[in-house]
Protein backbone atom coordinates (compact mmCIF):
# COMPACT_ATOMS: atom_id res chain seq x y z
CA UNK A 1 0.00 0.00 0.00
CA UNK A 2 1.34 3.21 -1.32
CA UNK A 3 0.50 5.35 1.87
CA UNK A 4 0.38 9.35 2.56
CA UNK A 5 -1.07 8.79 6.07
CA UNK A 6 1.85 9.60 7.55
CA UNK A 7 1.71 13.60 5.63
CA UNK A 8 -2.02 13.57 7.16
CA UNK A 9 -3.07 11.64 10.20
CA UNK A 10 -1.83 9.27 12.70
CA UNK A 11 -4.55 6.70 12.36
CA UNK A 12 -5.43 5.63 8.91
CA UNK A 13 -9.21 5.73 7.84
CA UNK A 14 -11.69 2.83 8.50
CA UNK A 15 -12.57 1.81 4.93
CA UNK A 16 -15.75 0.14 5.78
CA UNK A 17 -16.40 3.31 7.44
CA UNK A 18 -15.90 5.13 4.17
CA UNK A 19 -17.60 2.44 2.57
CA UNK A 20 -20.45 2.60 3.98
CA UNK A 21 -20.49 6.58 3.95
CA UNK A 22 -19.83 6.92 0.26
CA UNK A 23 -21.69 3.47 -0.75
CA UNK A 24 -24.73 3.58 0.83
CA UNK A 25 -25.43 7.31 -0.54
CA UNK A 26 -28.00 5.71 -3.40
CA UNK A 27 -30.19 4.08 -0.70
CA UNK A 28 -32.33 7.41 -0.21
CA UNK A 29 -33.44 7.16 -3.47
CA UNK A 30 -33.31 3.61 -4.40
CA UNK A 31 -35.63 1.82 -1.34
CA UNK A 32 -38.16 4.91 -2.08
CA UNK A 33 -39.09 4.33 -5.47
CA UNK A 34 -41.65 1.90 -4.72
CA UNK A 35 -43.18 4.06 -2.36
CA UNK A 36 -44.00 6.77 -4.55
CA UNK A 37 -47.63 5.97 -5.40
CA UNK A 38 -48.20 5.05 -1.44
CA UNK A 39 -46.56 8.69 -0.46
CA UNK A 40 -48.71 10.52 -2.64
CA UNK A 41 -51.87 9.01 -1.88
CA UNK A 42 -51.62 9.48 2.09
CA UNK A 43 -50.39 12.84 1.80
CA UNK A 44 -53.33 14.10 -0.70
CA UNK A 45 -50.67 15.04 -2.80
CA UNK A 46 -50.14 15.63 -6.91
CA UNK A 47 -47.87 13.01 -9.10
CA UNK A 48 -45.74 16.02 -9.85
CA UNK A 49 -45.41 16.90 -6.35
CA UNK A 50 -44.32 12.84 -5.77
CA UNK A 51 -41.85 13.09 -8.61
CA UNK A 52 -40.32 16.11 -6.86
CA UNK A 53 -39.57 14.35 -3.69
CA UNK A 54 -37.07 12.72 -6.01
CA UNK A 55 -36.11 15.17 -7.96
CA UNK A 56 -35.35 17.07 -5.28
CA UNK A 57 -32.83 14.50 -3.44
CA UNK A 58 -30.79 13.81 -6.83
CA UNK A 59 -30.32 17.63 -6.95
CA UNK A 60 -29.34 17.50 -3.68
CA UNK A 61 -26.77 14.84 -3.99
CA UNK A 62 -25.11 17.37 -6.65
CA UNK A 63 -25.00 20.01 -4.66
CA UNK A 64 -24.08 18.85 -1.71
CA UNK A 65 -21.30 17.60 -3.60
CA UNK A 66 -20.31 20.98 -5.52
CA UNK A 67 -20.52 22.94 -1.57
CA UNK A 68 -19.45 20.58 0.90
CA UNK A 69 -16.24 19.16 -0.63
CA UNK A 70 -14.30 22.69 -1.61
CA UNK A 71 -15.30 23.14 2.26
CA UNK A 72 -13.26 20.41 3.42
CA UNK A 73 -10.32 21.48 1.91
CA UNK A 74 -10.50 24.70 4.10
CA UNK A 75 -12.37 23.26 7.26
CA UNK A 76 -10.82 19.37 7.68
CA UNK A 77 -12.42 16.38 6.90
CA UNK A 78 -13.56 14.84 9.86
CA UNK A 79 -16.31 17.37 11.20
CA UNK A 80 -17.89 17.87 7.47
CA UNK A 81 -18.04 13.96 6.99
CA UNK A 82 -19.85 13.69 10.44
CA UNK A 83 -21.82 16.78 10.22
CA UNK A 84 -23.23 14.95 6.62
CA UNK A 85 -24.42 12.25 8.08
CA UNK A 86 -26.31 13.54 11.44
CA UNK A 87 -28.12 15.74 8.96
CA UNK A 88 -29.05 12.82 6.85
CA UNK A 89 -29.78 10.94 9.98
CA UNK A 90 -32.36 13.80 10.80
CA UNK A 91 -33.63 14.70 7.82
CA UNK A 92 -34.57 11.03 7.61
CA UNK A 93 -36.49 11.50 10.70
CA UNK A 94 -38.24 14.27 9.75
CA UNK A 95 -39.28 12.96 6.15
CA UNK A 96 -41.11 9.79 8.28
CA UNK A 97 -43.10 12.32 9.92
CA UNK A 98 -43.94 14.73 6.97
CA UNK A 99 -47.28 15.77 6.88
CA UNK A 100 -47.37 17.83 3.69
CA UNK A 101 -45.80 17.17 0.11
CA UNK A 102 -43.93 20.47 -0.47
CA UNK A 103 -42.74 20.13 3.01
CA UNK A 104 -41.06 16.62 2.04
CA UNK A 105 -39.95 17.62 -1.32
CA UNK A 106 -37.94 20.65 0.55
CA UNK A 107 -36.67 17.83 3.57
CA UNK A 108 -35.68 15.54 0.66
CA UNK A 109 -33.18 18.28 -0.91
CA UNK A 110 -31.63 18.71 2.47
CA UNK A 111 -31.07 15.00 3.46
CA UNK A 112 -29.88 14.51 -0.69
CA UNK A 113 -27.45 17.50 0.25
CA UNK A 114 -26.03 15.79 3.51
CA UNK A 115 -25.68 12.13 1.55
CA UNK A 116 -23.68 14.00 -1.43
CA UNK A 117 -21.17 16.32 0.96
CA UNK A 118 -20.56 13.00 2.90
CA UNK A 119 -19.64 11.03 -0.67
CA UNK A 120 -17.90 13.81 -1.86
CA UNK A 121 -15.75 14.12 1.88
CA UNK A 122 -15.18 10.67 1.54
CA UNK A 123 -13.22 10.30 -1.89
CA UNK A 124 -11.33 13.27 -0.16
CA UNK A 125 -10.47 11.00 2.72
CA UNK A 126 -9.45 8.40 -0.07
CA UNK A 127 -7.56 11.17 -1.75
CA UNK A 128 -5.75 12.10 1.36
CA UNK A 129 -4.49 8.61 2.61
CA UNK A 130 -4.13 6.40 -0.36
CA UNK A 131 -2.23 7.12 -3.85
CA UNK A 132 -1.70 5.49 -7.06
CA UNK A 133 -2.19 2.22 -7.84
CA UNK A 134 -3.87 1.68 -4.26
CA UNK A 135 -5.93 4.49 -4.55
CA UNK A 136 -7.47 3.43 -7.51
CA UNK A 137 -8.43 0.28 -6.09
CA UNK A 138 -9.96 1.98 -3.22
CA UNK A 139 -11.88 3.82 -5.81
CA UNK A 140 -13.06 0.50 -7.34
CA UNK A 141 -14.36 -0.55 -4.04
CA UNK A 142 -16.02 1.92 -3.28
CA UNK A 143 -18.03 1.93 -6.77
CA UNK A 144 -18.68 -1.29 -6.59
CA UNK A 145 -20.72 -0.99 -2.97
CA UNK A 146 -22.20 1.92 -4.50
CA UNK A 147 -23.44 -0.31 -7.17
CA UNK A 148 -25.05 -2.87 -4.67
CA UNK A 149 -27.76 -0.26 -3.83
CA UNK A 150 -29.72 -0.12 -7.26
CA UNK A 151 -29.67 -3.66 -6.90
CA UNK A 152 -31.21 -4.64 -3.35
CA UNK A 153 -32.73 -0.53 -2.77
CA UNK A 154 -35.80 -1.74 -4.32
CA UNK A 155 -35.94 -5.01 -2.77
CA UNK A 156 -35.78 -3.54 0.51
CA UNK A 157 -38.27 -0.43 -0.69
CA UNK A 158 -40.65 -3.31 -1.07
CA UNK A 159 -40.07 -5.67 1.66
CA UNK A 160 -40.46 -2.31 4.00
CA UNK A 161 -43.93 -1.68 2.55
CA UNK A 162 -45.23 -4.99 3.61
CA UNK A 163 -45.06 -4.98 6.97
CA UNK A 164 -45.34 -0.90 7.07
CA UNK A 165 -45.76 2.39 4.95
CA UNK A 166 -43.49 4.49 3.19
CA UNK A 167 -42.98 6.40 6.40
CA UNK A 168 -41.16 3.26 7.83
CA UNK A 169 -38.40 3.69 4.43
CA UNK A 170 -37.54 6.58 6.20
CA UNK A 171 -37.56 5.00 9.88
CA UNK A 172 -35.28 2.59 7.79
CA UNK A 173 -32.96 5.65 6.63
CA UNK A 174 -32.69 7.36 9.59
CA UNK A 175 -31.24 3.89 10.75
CA UNK A 176 -28.65 3.93 8.47
CA UNK A 177 -27.58 7.62 8.92
CA UNK A 178 -27.06 6.52 12.57
CA UNK A 179 -25.38 3.77 11.56
CA UNK A 180 -22.70 5.87 9.26
CA UNK A 181 -22.50 8.61 12.28
CA UNK A 182 -21.08 6.18 14.44
CA UNK A 183 -18.93 5.16 11.48
CA UNK A 184 -17.29 8.07 10.98
CA UNK A 185 -16.95 8.99 14.69
CA UNK A 186 -15.21 6.09 15.05
CA UNK A 187 -13.56 5.25 11.79
CA UNK A 188 -12.50 8.28 10.25
CA UNK A 189 -9.31 10.38 11.80
CA UNK A 190 -9.10 13.92 10.81
CA UNK A 191 -6.63 13.36 7.39
CA UNK A 192 -5.90 17.13 5.93
CA UNK A 193 -4.37 18.94 9.43
CA UNK A 194 -4.38 22.60 9.61
CA UNK A 195 -1.13 23.22 8.06
CA UNK A 196 -2.12 21.54 5.09
CA UNK A 197 -5.47 23.40 4.56
CA UNK A 198 -6.37 25.76 2.44
CA UNK A 199 -7.24 29.42 2.80
CA UNK A 200 -11.60 29.69 3.34
CA UNK A 201 -13.96 32.28 1.99
CA UNK A 202 -16.25 31.75 -0.91
CA UNK A 203 -13.81 33.67 -3.27
CA UNK A 204 -10.95 31.48 -2.56
CA UNK A 205 -13.30 28.39 -2.57
CA UNK A 206 -14.08 30.04 -6.33
CA UNK A 207 -10.27 29.89 -7.12
CA UNK A 208 -9.21 26.71 -6.29
CA UNK A 209 -12.29 25.08 -8.70
CA UNK A 210 -11.28 27.80 -11.37
CA UNK A 211 -7.57 26.72 -10.81
CA UNK A 212 -8.50 22.96 -11.13
CA UNK A 213 -10.94 23.02 -14.21
CA UNK A 214 -8.26 25.59 -16.67
CA UNK A 215 -6.26 22.55 -15.68
CA UNK A 216 -6.46 20.02 -18.84
CA UNK A 217 -5.38 17.24 -17.16
CA UNK A 218 -8.09 17.70 -14.69
CA UNK A 219 -10.41 19.07 -17.37
CA UNK A 220 -10.84 16.23 -19.62
CA UNK A 221 -11.12 13.64 -17.50
CA UNK A 222 -14.16 15.31 -15.88
CA UNK A 223 -15.89 16.38 -19.43
CA UNK A 224 -15.36 12.60 -20.70
CA UNK A 225 -17.24 11.80 -16.91
CA UNK A 226 -19.79 14.50 -17.36
CA UNK A 227 -20.46 13.11 -21.29
CA UNK A 228 -20.68 9.24 -20.22
CA UNK A 229 -22.58 9.85 -17.34
CA UNK A 230 -24.80 11.77 -19.58
CA UNK A 231 -25.29 8.95 -21.89
CA UNK A 232 -25.82 6.65 -18.62
CA UNK A 233 -29.16 8.62 -17.55
CA UNK A 234 -30.36 8.67 -20.59
CA UNK A 235 -30.57 4.88 -19.87
CA UNK A 236 -31.68 5.12 -16.28
CA UNK A 237 -34.78 8.05 -17.62
CA UNK A 238 -35.65 6.35 -20.44
CA UNK A 239 -35.14 2.61 -20.47
CA UNK A 240 -38.69 1.58 -18.54
CA UNK A 241 -40.64 3.47 -20.84
CA UNK A 242 -38.53 2.30 -23.65
CA UNK A 243 -38.46 -1.59 -22.86
CA UNK A 244 -42.24 -2.12 -21.67
CA UNK A 245 -43.88 0.35 -24.36
CA UNK A 246 -41.66 0.47 -27.03
CA UNK A 247 -40.86 -3.71 -27.11
CA UNK A 248 -44.12 -4.51 -24.85
CA UNK A 249 -42.02 -6.39 -21.99
CA UNK A 250 -43.82 -6.60 -18.63
CA UNK A 251 -42.65 -4.58 -15.61
CA UNK A 252 -41.33 -7.80 -13.93
CA UNK A 253 -39.17 -8.55 -17.13
CA UNK A 254 -37.92 -5.10 -16.65
CA UNK A 255 -37.20 -5.47 -13.00
CA UNK A 256 -34.86 -8.61 -14.46
CA UNK A 257 -33.03 -6.72 -16.60
CA UNK A 258 -31.80 -4.12 -15.09
CA UNK A 259 -31.53 -5.71 -11.95
CA UNK A 260 -29.04 -7.90 -14.65
CA UNK A 261 -27.37 -4.91 -16.16
CA UNK A 262 -26.68 -3.42 -12.74
CA UNK A 263 -25.12 -7.40 -10.99
CA UNK A 264 -22.69 -7.35 -13.95
CA UNK A 265 -22.08 -3.04 -13.57
CA UNK A 266 -20.94 -4.34 -9.84
CA UNK A 267 -19.17 -7.18 -11.15
CA UNK A 268 -17.10 -5.13 -14.05
CA UNK A 269 -16.20 -3.05 -10.75
CA UNK A 270 -15.25 -5.58 -8.64
CA UNK A 271 -12.75 -6.91 -12.07
CA UNK A 272 -11.31 -3.65 -11.89
CA UNK A 273 -10.66 -3.94 -7.98
CA UNK A 274 -9.06 -7.14 -9.03
CA UNK A 275 -7.17 -5.52 -12.30
CA UNK A 276 -6.07 -2.31 -11.30
CA UNK A 277 -2.94 -2.66 -9.50
CA UNK A 278 -1.58 -5.02 -12.05
CA UNK A 279 -3.02 -2.68 -15.20
CA UNK A 280 -3.55 0.90 -13.96
CA UNK A 281 -6.36 2.81 -14.26
CA UNK A 282 -5.66 5.08 -17.25
CA UNK A 283 -4.80 1.35 -19.68
CA UNK A 284 -8.57 -0.04 -17.87
CA UNK A 285 -10.49 3.37 -18.53
CA UNK A 286 -9.06 2.91 -22.62
CA UNK A 287 -10.79 -0.39 -22.53
CA UNK A 288 -13.71 0.35 -20.43
CA UNK A 289 -14.39 3.58 -22.95
CA UNK A 290 -14.71 1.23 -25.89
CA UNK A 291 -16.41 -1.69 -24.21
CA UNK A 292 -19.17 0.59 -23.71
CA UNK A 293 -19.07 2.57 -26.83
CA UNK A 294 -19.45 -0.58 -28.68
CA UNK A 295 -22.34 -1.93 -26.88
CA UNK A 296 -23.96 1.57 -27.49
CA UNK A 297 -23.03 1.51 -31.25
CA UNK A 298 -24.06 -2.11 -31.67
CA UNK A 299 -28.07 -1.53 -29.93
CA UNK A 300 -28.40 1.56 -32.29
CA UNK A 301 -27.66 -0.69 -35.34
CA UNK A 302 -29.24 -3.45 -34.47
CA UNK A 303 -32.36 -0.72 -34.27
CA UNK A 304 -31.17 0.98 -37.05
CA UNK A 305 -32.34 -2.66 -39.13
CA UNK A 306 -34.44 -4.29 -37.07
CA UNK A 307 -37.92 -4.16 -38.18
CA UNK A 308 -39.84 -0.85 -37.45
CA UNK A 309 -37.22 -0.47 -35.50
CA UNK A 310 -37.66 -2.94 -33.08
CA UNK A 311 -34.84 -5.30 -32.19
CA UNK A 312 -35.38 -8.13 -30.37
CA UNK A 313 -35.16 -8.26 -26.78
CA UNK A 314 -32.08 -10.69 -26.41
CA UNK A 315 -30.10 -8.41 -28.26
CA UNK A 316 -31.28 -5.25 -26.42
CA UNK A 317 -30.24 -7.27 -22.99
CA UNK A 318 -27.18 -7.94 -24.78
CA UNK A 319 -25.92 -4.55 -25.62
CA UNK A 320 -27.19 -2.69 -22.52
CA UNK A 321 -25.39 -5.18 -20.75
CA UNK A 322 -21.87 -4.44 -22.49
CA UNK A 323 -22.87 -1.12 -21.49
CA UNK A 324 -22.56 -1.65 -17.83
CA UNK A 325 -20.10 -4.00 -18.36
CA UNK A 326 -17.66 -1.07 -19.39
CA UNK A 327 -19.31 1.32 -16.80
CA UNK A 328 -18.38 -0.63 -14.03
CA UNK A 329 -14.71 -0.63 -14.77
CA UNK A 330 -14.60 2.86 -16.42
CA UNK A 331 -16.29 4.66 -13.42
CA UNK A 332 -13.80 3.77 -10.05
CA UNK A 333 -11.13 4.21 -13.06
CA UNK A 334 -11.87 7.71 -14.10
CA UNK A 335 -12.24 9.11 -10.72
CA UNK A 336 -8.76 7.83 -9.63
CA UNK A 337 -7.68 9.73 -12.65
CA UNK A 338 -9.50 12.98 -11.67
CA UNK A 339 -8.88 12.95 -7.49
CA UNK A 340 -4.70 11.97 -8.68
CA UNK A 341 -4.87 15.23 -11.07
CA UNK A 342 -6.52 17.35 -8.74
CA UNK A 343 -5.01 16.04 -5.42
CA UNK A 344 -3.74 19.09 -4.72
CA UNK A 345 -7.28 20.27 -3.34
CA UNK A 346 -8.42 16.82 -2.66
CA UNK A 347 -12.12 17.98 -1.44
CA UNK A 348 -12.42 19.85 -4.85
CA UNK A 349 -11.63 18.09 -6.96
CA UNK A 350 -14.18 15.49 -5.58
CA UNK A 351 -16.77 18.08 -5.86
CA UNK A 352 -16.42 18.68 -9.17
CA UNK A 353 -15.62 15.59 -10.61
CA UNK A 354 -18.91 13.75 -9.09
CA UNK A 355 -21.33 16.78 -8.58
CA UNK A 356 -20.97 18.62 -12.63
CA UNK A 357 -21.22 15.31 -14.52
CA UNK A 358 -24.15 14.24 -11.74
CA UNK A 359 -25.58 17.48 -12.46
CA UNK A 360 -25.40 16.92 -16.50
CA UNK A 361 -26.91 13.52 -16.39
CA UNK A 362 -30.07 14.51 -14.16
CA UNK A 363 -30.43 16.64 -17.32
CA UNK A 364 -30.22 13.99 -19.61
CA UNK A 365 -32.65 11.85 -18.11
CA UNK A 366 -35.87 12.89 -19.68
CA UNK A 367 -34.02 13.43 -23.37
CA UNK A 368 -35.27 9.60 -24.31
CA UNK A 369 -38.94 10.67 -24.06
CA UNK A 370 -38.57 14.52 -25.25
CA UNK A 371 -36.71 13.45 -28.66
CA UNK A 372 -37.38 9.91 -29.44
CA UNK A 373 -41.12 9.04 -28.44
CA UNK A 374 -40.17 6.36 -26.37
CA UNK A 375 -38.25 3.97 -28.69
CA UNK A 376 -35.56 1.45 -28.58
CA UNK A 377 -33.80 3.52 -31.94
CA UNK A 378 -34.24 6.89 -30.11
CA UNK A 379 -32.42 5.87 -26.34
CA UNK A 380 -29.88 4.31 -28.62
CA UNK A 381 -29.25 7.26 -30.96
CA UNK A 382 -29.03 9.50 -27.70
CA UNK A 383 -26.48 7.14 -25.81
CA UNK A 384 -24.43 6.44 -28.99
CA UNK A 385 -23.80 10.17 -29.33
CA UNK A 386 -22.80 10.51 -25.61
CA UNK A 387 -20.40 7.95 -25.74
CA UNK A 388 -18.73 8.44 -28.16
CA UNK A 389 -17.80 11.84 -27.72
CA UNK A 390 -16.74 10.52 -24.24
CA UNK A 391 -14.48 8.06 -26.26
CA UNK A 392 -12.98 10.67 -28.52
CA UNK A 393 -12.30 13.38 -25.50
CA UNK A 394 -10.90 10.59 -23.21
CA UNK A 395 -8.25 9.69 -26.35
CA UNK A 396 -6.94 13.94 -25.22
CA UNK A 397 -5.97 11.94 -22.10
CA UNK A 398 -3.95 9.34 -23.87
CA UNK A 399 -1.99 12.08 -25.60
CA UNK A 400 -0.84 14.11 -22.86
CA UNK A 401 0.11 11.22 -20.62
CA UNK A 402 3.27 10.74 -22.03
CA UNK A 403 4.17 14.58 -21.57
CA UNK A 404 6.99 15.47 -19.59
CA UNK A 405 5.52 16.74 -15.69
CA UNK A 406 2.50 14.84 -16.67
CA UNK A 407 0.18 13.08 -13.58
CA UNK A 408 -0.24 10.30 -15.94
CA UNK A 409 3.41 9.61 -17.07
CA UNK A 410 4.57 10.10 -13.54
CA UNK A 411 4.60 6.62 -13.11
CA UNK A 412 2.15 6.16 -10.61
CA UNK A 413 -0.11 4.54 -12.92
Amino acid sequence: MVSLIGRSSARTPSFLALMLITGTTALSTDTYIAALPQMQADLGTSTVVAQLTMTSCIAGMALGQLITGPVSDARGRRGLVIASTVVFMVMSVVCALSVNGWLLVAVRLVQGAAAGGGAAVGRAIVTDTFAGRDAAAKFGTLTAVSLVAPVVGPAIGGALLTVGTWRTIFWFLAGVGVLMTLAAAWGLPETLPPPLRHPGGLRNLMLRSRLLLSDPEFRTPVIVQCLTVGGFFIYIGGSSFVLQHGLGISEQVYTAVFAVNAGVMMASSVLFRLLVMRLGPVVLRGIAVIVQTLAVGALFTAATVAPDHRPALPVVWVCLSGMTLGLGTYLPANSSIVQLVGRRFGGTASALGGGIPFLVGAAMTPLTGVIGHQTVHAMAGAMVVFFALAAAASGLTYRRSGRPGSAHGSGMW
